[in-house]
């Protein structure tokens, strides 16, 4: 097939790379002057000093290893990775940079994909397919009531506007957002700014990169982070006292520790709870709006003058204002296009507030929309996708958590990459049951066993037999008979009392109220 892909990302050079690798033809629009994305420096779409939160551990691709030596690598690290990607598979010859698609249109059976170059010349190609992977991370969130008019003496700037906190010396300054970007940027201001006040909605569980000697991510394995939701909230708290004390301590201290919460909605960062424990941060109220004369008023009614205000209130959704037909609410799996699947978006969710999101999980992404356009798996029919449509974007406001780790899981069992717990349960098992590890996530590769840090504390084996007393019965005895199971495994899967049974897949939950959940998929 010729195929055009739009960006040139992680996810857009992942869809490339595989592209390529299944002997298709392969065209890459990108905007910018160099690949990479967000993590391009020049394409102003992250803040100074980011990191990546996923490790070193996790957040490569899974046939190329991590070329820094960081355990969690900053915005050049990142790009120099991905570019070192695109080098060493030969990809660079199959992308245009500075070619911004302007329309994309479906004529006689083929996509026309336009792109327009910085002098105004515009070109066109035909294809057969085409994958969005322009990234959601572009245009930030302003607020609803608008900005200060200009004159008032206040400046105000979005999270990938702020370049570090030299400019900001002697200043009073507000960051609105209690996520990542504004923890980051609350605390790297601290100690610079005469005064930092963070503007937080609600409580959010903030946990270091490593945790008691551990990476953040390296303390479950895949079917340890469904495990974990077993367990209390209030005796997970202790655990994380007992790994780490003095940073526990400190969090009680402030009072920003959620009383109520759930596991895997975790927020990365380690600066912002000893910054507040130490006075450099001061969490106030929720920003409500600006006033005319640009002071701030929040929703407990106070009001103040700031010299500069940073809003870190999250991203627009991506812009497919070159697609004219395409509706959001029309993404079968968030992924396809449910009118013709020969479109198709290799973006995260746009109602998600992800976790994990990293090289795999764009590679899953990739190599299960690569694997329905080369005819290796197949999408349910129009009418199911139509249902399936109907059912879970008709709210795309009601945002869910997305734990992209497990979803490499899901999209790997989708596209065949990962071993069928139906066929190939032991190697499935090993598999899910080890620390997150990309290379055993490469189509064909045997897992290697690799227990995770506190799986110990789990009930893995519960979960092992709930995923088996899924699977219909005679397949379960065709396991056993092909010694991919023992007969405890068989008669435990008998035991699990109905409703109980997790699906392969391994649903997880997504929301702070409610059960079980996924992106997608037969059970959502």
């Amino acid at each position: 097939m010729r195929l055009a892909v739009i960006g040139a990302g992680a996810a857009g050079l992942t869809c490339v790379k595989q592209a390529l690798a299944d002997g298709h033809d392969v065209v890459c629009f990108e905007k910018h002057q160099d690949l990479g994305g967000i993590w391009n420096a020049a394409s102003g779409g992250a803040y100074a000093g980011v990191r990546m939160q996923s490790s070193r551990m996790s957040m490569p691709f899974s046939d190329h290893p991590p070329t820094y030596a960081a355990d969690f690598p900053a915005l050049s690290e990142v790009q120099a990775y991905l570019r070192s990607y695109a080098e060493r598979f030969g990809l660079l010859g199959a992308v245009r940079f500075g070619h911004e698609v302007v329309r994309v249109a479906k004529e006689g059976g083929e996509w026309r994909v336009t792109a327009r170059q910085a002098g105004g010349a515009e070109d066109s190609v035909r294809v057969d397919a085409v994958l969005v992977a322009n990234g959601e991370l572009w245009e930030p969130r302003r607020p609803e009531g608008g900005l200060p008019a200009p004159g008032t003496g206040v400046r105000v700037l979005t999270s990938p506007e702020y370049r570090g906190p030299d400019a900001f010396a002697g200043q009073r300054v507000l960051v609105v957002g209690g996520g990542v970007s504004g923890a980051d940027i609350a605390a790297d201001l601290a100690g610079r700014a005469a005064r930092v006040d963070w503007s937080v909605r609600r409580r959010q569980l903030f946990l270091p990169r490593e945790i008691g000697g551990e990476y953040n991510d390296a303390l479950f394995s895949y079917a340890g982070r469904v495990a974990v939701e077993e367990v209390p909230y209030a005796e997970y708290l202790d655990w994380l006292t007992e790994w780490m004390p003095a940073y526990m301590d400190m969090y009680r201290a402030t009072g920003l520790l959620p009383r109520d919460g759930f596991h895997g909605a975790v927020h990365v960062n380690e600066k912002i709870v000893p910054a507040v424990h130490s006075g450099g941060v001061r969490p106030v109220a929720a920003f409500e709006r600006f006033t005319p004369d640009g002071e701030t008023v929040l929703t407990d009614g106070t009001t103040a003058r700031y010299d500069a205000v940073v809003l870190c209130l999250g991203y627009e959704p991506p812009d497919y204002g070159f697609l004219a037909d395409l509706r959001r609410e029309d993404l079968y799996e968030h992924h396809f296009w449910r009118h013709d699947p020969t479109l198709a978006v290799v973006n995260t969710p746009v109602d998600t507030e992800a976790f994990g999101t990293a090289c795999p999980y764009f590679e899953a992404i990739g190599g299960w929309v690569l694997s329905v356009l080369g005819g290796k798996t197949a999408l349910p029919g129009p009418a199911e996708r139509a249902a399936w449509c109907t059912r879970h974007m008709s709210a795309l406001h009601d945002r869910r958590y997305l734990d992209c780790w497990l979803e490499t899981v899901r999209l790997g069992l989708l596209s065949g990459a990962l071993p069928d717990p139906a066929v190939r349960f032991r190697a499935y098992w090993t598999l899910v049951s080890s620390q997150v590890d990309p290379a055993n996530l490469r189509p064909g590769q045997e897992a290697s066993p690799s227990p995770a840090a506190h799986d110990d504390r789990l009930d893995l084996d519960g979960v092992r037999h709930r995923v088996l007393a899924a699977l219909p019965p005679e397949t379960r005895r065709r396991l056993l008979t092909r010694g991919e199971i023992d007969p405890g495994d068989l008669a435990a899967a008998e035991r699990v009392p109905a409703g109980r049974e997790l699906a392969p897949w391994l649903p997880y939950r997504q929301r702070e109220t409610g059960s079980e959940g996924s992106a997608g998929g037969a059970a959502a």
